[in-house]
């Protein structure tokens, strides 16, 4: 409560401060005008400015000045101080008045108090005040004085009667703006009463159709015999929608974002898409704006009619976009949106169909507890021939695929094939990932994703004839690559999508061949009818042993499955890998030095590769040992062992096979190749004393 106490003193400080502000600079000013006017006409007038750069903070005045032709001005109105019915208008800056009209007898008296004042851009180049001074002695009639201003010239634009009054006058507190031809200019609206006198209209629920109008955008129009047309064009803006859906705990998110384009002419003030609000969980709505269900099942997004002047509340042509989103538990489809601009009246839901731009997005949609999967699978074609004609499908072939996998479906379906009809879904599944990327929008990745993950959910798995599964040496079941059986040929098993495969046939046994990690394994003589086959792993260790029998590190061990594939890198001497339990040949590669060994992991899941002990020993031509000698083996390059001790020796672990050795003693070298499996003491006599 503290805190809301403090926000309401802070707000009444910040507005009593401009107040303060604006009302400071426009006594000033009006002392100012007063005295130019007196010097210049001889004749004392009481003047009321307006601070246009501070007024423009001040929510009860519209202003509208793009071009900023009013900067740092002030407009003002002056009556004679005698009989307060001869006025005069006109611009003052900085100790000047830029301009000022001519001196107009009203012949009634003006009260100031009540003065309205309005800026607006009814032409690009032009800006145009509006006063509405009230007379005495009842204060309700009112004159309406239209004075244009292209930041140098100044001029009174309404037409002024035989009685020095202007011929529009008003018995309310406003004037009203719409743009009647959709131009993107306003004109001035006001109901005529008779040859002379005009009226404007504040009461919204007044008809304007069919009744004689005055109308001014910028040029006095001779002829008032204009007429409203029965509806305003609300539809002078271009605008795109992107919708992003996202699931998550059993919710969908859908967000639809609009963007006006900087070309259009209009602002948007209103979104609606054709769904049920009943079947929303959340709106979020965006700041200044309002949401509620129409009696045409149609959810309506639209600026709040408090902040309806607010030029920030709409979605302005080039401006920032605006998010709605909607969060549901239904699934998607094509439904149309509509988009309204705004044309200085209220909203004209009535016309939202008809008077608007509109289009197609995925909105929620009801899923009726009966579900005819047939009928759903031609749902899913539908949408995919839509989102082709919507260009959210990128190309035909992209379509035709979608296509023919769910035409496929509709197939399988009827020949109650439901395992095949799931792999088909599955398939849709990926390939939707797959396009994600460059052949569909949003809209059809949602469309197609979500759509066909709820199918598939309602599709049982048939009872199999023979199940095949894959499961570790820990009993876990993992995915298969593949899975074949033996027909008169080698066929696929059916891939159920949840890393188990499904043998159809009539034969009481057959062979299978299950296919993980680039290996295959068969057997044969499997009983076909209602069984279930598991095909089992070995948690297979290859280690490296040094001479001692210690493991050691830093071998990297492969397989060879159709190309040599990676196992691992032992750790702790050992390097673990899940294999089928087969025959396969194996590689050690230690210290640049590879040795294979083939081993059946069925009869031992263990491969042990062993190092040995390799000494080098260098002697010279009279038998005696050199120390010192610079020793290497070669391994696709050479590698270094070390320098020989005292006794001409140097070992070094080694796996055991044929290498080539190099002893170099005073620049003398001699290679020597060896088998170190059969001898691992290699012996090099150089040529040196």
């Amino acid at each position: 409560m503290r805190f809301y106490i403090t926000l309401l003193l802070l707000t009444f400080i910040i507005n009593n401060q401009i107040l303060c502000q604006f009302l400071n600079s426009e006594v000033i000013a009006n002392s100012e005008i007063e005295s130019i006017l007196y010097s210049g006409l001889g004749k004392y007038y009481y003047v009321n400015s307006f601070d246009v750069n501070l007024r423009k903070i001040d929510q009860e005045y519209y202003i509208q000045d793009k071009s900023n032709l009013l900067k740092d001005c002030f407009v003002f109105v002056a009556k004679d101080s005698l009989t307060y019915s001869t006025i005069l208008f006109g611009v003052y800056k900085a100790g000047t008045v830029l301009w000022k009209s001519r001196e107009f007898s009203c012949g009634k008296s003006i009260i100031f108090s009540g003065d309205i004042w309005q800026i607006r851009n009814l032409k690009p180049d032009k800006v145009y005040v509006i006063f509405q001074l009230p007379f005495i002695p009842d204060g309700y009639e009112s004159n309406i004085w239209l004075i244009s201003w292209d930041g140098i010239n100044g001029s009174i634009v309404n037409e002024v009667n035989s009685e020095d009054f202007s011929t529009i006058s008003s018995t309310t507190n406003s004037i009203k703006f719409v743009d009647i031809d959709g131009d993107g200019n306003e004109e001035l609206l006001g109901v005529k009463v008779d040859s002379t006198i005009y009226h404007t209209e504040i009461d919204t629920s007044i008809s304007y159709a069919g009744k004689t109008l005055y109308t001014w955008n910028g040029n006095i129009i001779s002829d008032y015999g204009a007429t409203l047309p029965d509806i305003l064009p609300k539809n002078k803006f271009d605008a795109t929608i992107n919708t992003t859906l996202k699931f998550n705990n059993n919710t969908f998110t859908y967000k639809y974002l609009v963007a006006n384009s900087a070309n259009s002419i209009q602002s948007i003030q209103t979104f609606a898409i054709d769904t049920d609000i009943d079947t929303l969980i959340e709106k979020q709505v965006p700041s200044k704006w309002i949401c509620f269900n129409s009696t045409f099942l149609m959810v309506i997004f639209t600026v709040d009619p408090f902040y309806i002047d607010d030029e920030d509340s709409k979605i302005a042509p080039g401006g920032n976009d605006i998010s709605f989103t909607l969060l549901s538990n239904n699934l998607p489809s094509i439904e149309k949106f509509y988009l309204q601009g705004y044309n200085g009246d209220s909203n004209d839901f009535n016309n939202l169909r008809n008077n608007s731009k509109s289009g197609y997005t995925v909105v929620p949609t009801v899923i009726f507890d009966t579900l005819n999967t047939q009928s759903y699978l031609d749902t899913l074609i539908n949408y995919c021939i839509k989102s082709f004609k919507l260009n959210w499908i990128i190309n035909q072939n992209t379509t035709d695929k979608y296509d023919s996998l769910f035409n496929a479906a509709k197939t399988q379906l009827q020949q109650n094939n439901n395992n095949v009809v799931r792999t088909t879904l599955q398939t849709v599944l990926q390939q939707v990932n797959i396009d994600s990327t460059n052949n569909l929008t949003s809209e059809a990745y949602a469309l197609l994703r979500y759509n066909t993950e709820y199918l598939l959910e309602q599709i049982p798995q048939s009872s199999p004839n023979l199940l095949v599964r894959l499961t570790n040496s820990q009993g876990n079941q993992i995915p298969a690559s593949n899975v074949m059986y033996y027909e008169g040929s080698w066929k696929d098993a059916v891939n159920n999508g949840d890393g188990t495969f499904t043998v159809i046939t009539t034969k009481p046994t057959v062979s299978i061949r299950m296919f993980y990690e680039y290996a295959n394994q068969t057997v044969n003589n499997v009983p076909a009818q209602n069984n279930t086959y598991t095909f089992i792993t070995v948690n297979a260790a290859v280690q490296l042993k040094n001479s001692s029998g210690n493991l050691i590190d830093e071998g990297t061990v492969q397989y060879y499955a159709g190309a040599w594939r990676n196992f691992g890198t032992t750790v702790n001497g050992v390097a673990y890998k899940e294999l089928l339990p087969v025959n396969y040949s194996f590689r050690m590669t230690y210290e640049y030095v590879s040795i294979d060994k083939q081993q059946n992991l069925s009869e031992n899941p263990v491969v042990d590769f062993n190092t040995v002990l390799c000494t080098i020993k260098v002697t010279n031509v009279n038998n005696q040992p050199l120390e010192g000698a610079n020793t290497k083996y070669y391994s696709v390059a050479w590698r270094d062992i070390g320098l020989t001790d005292s006794n001409g020796e140097i070992t070094k672990e080694l796996l055991p096979k044929n290498l080539s050795f190099r002893a170099t003693y005073n620049n003398v070298s001699q290679d020597k190749q060896q088998d170190i499996s059969v001898n691992n003491l290699v012996e090099i006599m150089l040529n040196v004393p």
